[in-house]
């Protein structure tokens, strides 16, 4: 062999961090991934892309630990279905996945952004997708009006 051809071996990934990636990649593939799409990849104008996202990839990241929390746009809340290990895997493999360079997250990272930025559950019937309500909900057109600009029959 020819040691011009010789690779220096990086830090072998420990057990812990396998195991972490490992469960982030479990639940990704089970849950996430109807929407963000293998590779990441989202659907444009409906679910954000993830492969290559700056606000993932940030060196703090509080932005995506409380996305996947507490939700944002339409994506559901996680803060009660997962605990801040299986939070902080997710994260942890969003992070590392296609291309994607931010560095792990730890469970204790997970509780620190839950204590300081969670939500009240919801009261009553949840909605169909999972979300709190918020705001004024708008009422239902009358279908007898005419739309604006619309000539009336």
């Amino acid at each position: 062999p020819l040691l011009g051809d010789a690779q220096e071996a990086g830090p072998a990934a420990s057990p812990a961090a396998t195991d972490q990636l490992a469960m982030g990649e479990q639940i990704f593939g089970s849950v996430c991934i109807a929407c963000h799409q293998p590779g990441g990849v989202g659907v444009e104008g409906i679910f954000p892309n993830l492969a290559g996202n700056p606000l993932i990839t940030t060196e703090d990241p509080t932005y995506i630990i409380t996305t996947v929390l507490n939700g944002r746009g339409g994506m559901p809340r996680f803060a009660g279905t997962y605990n801040d290990e299986q939070i902080a895997a997710i994260v942890t493999y969003v992070r590392g996945s296609w291309g994607n360079t931010g560095g792990p997250v730890t469970a204790e990272q997970v509780a620190k952004v839950r204590a300081e930025t969670s939500l009240p559950q919801p009261t009553g019937a949840a909605t169909p997708d999972g979300q709190v309500p918020r705001g004024k909900i708008p009422s239902t057109p009358d279908i007898a009006t005419p739309a604006v600009g619309t000539p009336a029959a």
